[in-house]
């Protein structure tokens, strides 16, 4: 099998091409940064280069696009630039994998689209209430990823990713995981900051279990289906600081300061039902298996 893995140099997409190899897959990675995995093949570019793109996908059995303007609060910096690279960029991906005949696109989407919804949430729980545009453009990706299914039979399925870490996260400064973040910053004896008083929860998947998802999703996804890669699980900041100090023998406090951002969820959790009854998957990190593998522990 030949996959190419669109976002291949970012966090997420190094794991995912990661196991594609060790599965036998013949792997090509494309990006608009310079080589950062273990792809065979390396094409940097623009998705909003359809030419490039489908000369990319000659002979493509399956198409993982993880490419986008990502974190939301950056995401209001520039915002009509992110606009038109997430949808534009998605619709150039689609139309390349249709003429290509490409066998499946796996659609990196997010638990953005849920906007502020304070119960585990099941992927038919959907409001119009988008917290930010960065959350409207994964969810018009995921419109136009399933009328390319149902209009041109071309297979897709949309992960709605929840709040990924691990090993080898790339710093995104300020926007960087708060995992990443607490550890950065005992690492350097400085005082981690937390927004407001700690008690915003998140569901964090660790990177290997995300990928070992992404994968599933590809083998076993049903075409216009979301499905949540989450744990299930949500957990405090402070929970998640406490754990945090223990695994690095840190007496550091925190700092508790004024949350800065006008769009911020205060807790996620994933229902992943439909994950574990259609794709088999379930994770096996939780918060301190994760770190501890960050520590190198």
């Amino acid at each position: 099998m030949k996959s190419l893995v669109i976002g291949g140099s970012g966090f997420i997409g190094r794991n995912i091409i990661e196991l594609l190899n060790k599965k036998g897959h013949y792997t090509i990675s494309y990006d608009i940064a310079k080589k950062d995995n273990n792809a065979n093949e390396h094409i940097i570019g623009n998705i909003s280069d359809y030419d490039k793109l489908n000369n990319s996908m000659k002979g493509i059995d399956y198409v993982f696009n993880l490419a986008a303007v990502t974190a939301p609060p950056e995401f209001e910096d520039i915002d009509s630039h992110g606009y038109e690279i997430n949808i534009m960029g998605t619709y150039n991906i689609l139309k390349a994998a249709y003429k290509n005949n490409v066998k499946k696109v796996i659609l990196a989407s997010s638990s953005a689209v849920y906007g502020n919804i304070n119960v585990p949430v099941k992927e038919d729980m959907l409001t119009d209430a988008y917290p930010n545009l960065y959350a409207v453009t994964k969810y018009t990706n995921e419109i136009t990823a399933r009328s390319f299914s149902l209009l041109r039979h071309l297979d897709s399925v949309y992960l709605r990713y929840f709040n990924t870490y691990g090993l080898g996260e790339n710093s995104k400064g300020a926007y960087s995981s708060i995992i990443y973040k607490f550890i950065e910053d005992l690492k350097n004896k400085r005082n981690p900051v937390i927004f407001g008083d700690g008690t915003q929860r998140r569901d964090f998947i660790y990177i290997k279990d995300n990928a070992r998802a992404s994968v599933l999703a590809m083998e076993k996804g049903k075409t216009g289906e979301a499905y949540n890669i989450g744990t299930g699980i949500s957990t405090d900041f402070n929970t998640i600081y406490k754990i945090i100090k223990e695994e690095m023998n840190s007496n550091i406090e925190a700092k508790y300061e004024k949350n800065p951002f006008s769009s911020y969820q205060m807790f996620t959790q994933a229902d992943i039902e439909k994950a574990k009854n259609d794709l088999g998957f379930t994770p096996e990190y939780d918060i301190r298996s994760g770190v501890r593998e960050m520590l190198g522990q």
